[in-house]
């Protein structure tokens, strides 16, 4: 039993070991670099990790570090230049290795994680390339344009860096100088001499220049004044010329336009009339017509109103005459059937009233009474009532005057008679 529990522990220490062993076997590049491992299962040249792990297996295997940081290289070389004239050239190159596991394949198993050994190799190239390509220019032109310097010298050395698995990030010339400081100082005071009569000369063409354009653009204004003048005058005589013909047309265009004009008055008075007659149509004629035709209306109903008054009157009259006629008739029927003794009380009856009417011119007269006895009214009076019954005997046929008489006498011999019967 103990030497089962032993052997147990045995190989748990034993796998433990196992795994930390493994454990420091796997190997993680950091953020600037990069592993080549080389030996067992990774080629002839090696594999490339950048940013991912691996094993590195013990003995079989070997994990080579290599930097990807930035390095700069400072250059301070002197060299003649391609005119005999020594100079001093001061730049500065920023070189890395390459991100390619082409370059990092390249440049592990001569540089590793050693960068001063990349600074010094890179110095040594630029030198070299610089003071090369320095001897193929001048001073002057190296002076005037620096840029063609450098563009040749990172245009020369990146293949070179490029086959030992480096870039270059950058390169400048900082300052180039002569070995005596004269050169340059008698070049700069040449220049300036240079550029100062290239500059007078430049003034002396530009004021010629100027000149010319003076002169040129006054001739110009010449030409230009003269052929403005002469366009005038052909605007003149073209105005004169239209003036004329205007003048001599003026009279057909006056008489033109006064007879449109007669014409749009015609038109206008017209239309004045037109209206006119639209509105004495409206105001007089229709109300004209309206009031005879209510006129006339009138004048219809006023007539049969007047034939139908004349109509009811004659009715009227006729219902009148016959009433009075059959009345006159009944009455004299009625008068006929009295006796004497009868038609005299009705005559005598009226005659108070036929008497007051026929003495009533009298109560109106002034009469003064002088002389007889006899009053003259009362003769009046009797003259009057013998008057009045001869008027109603001419009238009606009537002899009141007889009738009274007979009646006297009817009397008379009716008191005759009297005595005798006794």
């Amino acid at each position: 039993m103990g030497a089962i529990f032993g052997a147990v522990v045995a190989i748990v220490v034993l796998l433990v070991l196992l795994v930390i062993l493994l454990l420091s076997r796997y190997r993680v590049p950091g953020a600037e670099e990069a592993f080549i491992v080389t030996g067992t299962g990774k080629g002839h040249q090696g594999k490339v990790y950048r940013g991912t792990g691996t094993f590195v297996l013990p003995v079989v295997q070997r994990a080579t570090r290599v930097q990807l940081s930035s390095v700069k290289a400072d250059l301070d070389t002197s060299t003649p230049a391609n005119d005999g004239i020594e100079l001093k050239v001061r730049g500065v190159a920023i070189v890395k290795v390459g991100d390619t596991p082409e370059a990092i394949l390249k440049a592990g198993p001569r540089f590793g994680d050693d960068l001063m050994r990349v600074k010094a190799l890179v110095t040594e190239q630029l030198s070299g390339e610089l003071r090369s390509i320095v001897g193929t220019m001048t001073a002057k032109s190296i002076l005037v344009d620096r840029q063609q310097l450098v563009d040749q010298v990172a245009q020369s050395i990146k293949e070179i860096l490029g086959n030992q698995g480096l870039v270059l990030d950058s390169f400048s010339i900082n300052d180039v100088q002569d070995s005596d400081g004269q050169y340059f100082s008698d070049l700069a005071a040449r220049e300036r001499s240079d550029q100062a009569a290239i500059a007078a000369k430049s003034r002396a063409e530009a004021h010629r220049v100027a000149e010319e354009s003076r002169i040129a653009n006054e001739q110009a204004v010449i030409q230009q004044q003269r052929e403005l003048d002469i366009e005038r005058e052909a605007a003149r005589q073209a105005t004169d010329r239209a003036a004329a013909e205007a003048d001599a047309v003026r009279p057909l265009v006056e008489a033109e336009r006064r007879r449109i004009q007669v014409e749009k008055d015609n038109e206008v008075a017209e239309q004045k009339a037109r209206l006119r007659d639209t509105e004495l149509d409206a105001e007089v004629r229709r109300p004209a017509e309206a009031e005879l035709y209510a006129a006339q209306q009138r004048a219809e109903a006023r007539k049969a109103e007047i034939i139908a008054e004349a109509a009811a009157k004659a009715e009227g009259i006729r219902i009148t005459g016959e009433a009075e006629a059959d009345a006159l008739e009944k009455r004299a029927e009625a008068l006929g059937k009295l006796d004497n003794v009868g038609q005299l009380e009705l005559v005598l009856s009226k005659l108070p009233d036929i008497v007051k009417a026929a003495s009533a011119p009298l109560a109106d007269a002034n009469i003064t009474l002088v002389g007889d006895s006899v009053s003259p009214i009362a003769k009046g009076a009797g003259s009057s009532l013998v008057s009045t019954m001869e008027v109603i005997q001419g009238a009606t046929g009537i002899d009141v005057a007889g009738m009274i008489a007979k009646l006297g006498e009817s009397k008379e011999s009716t008191t005759v008679d009297a005595p005798a019967a006794d």
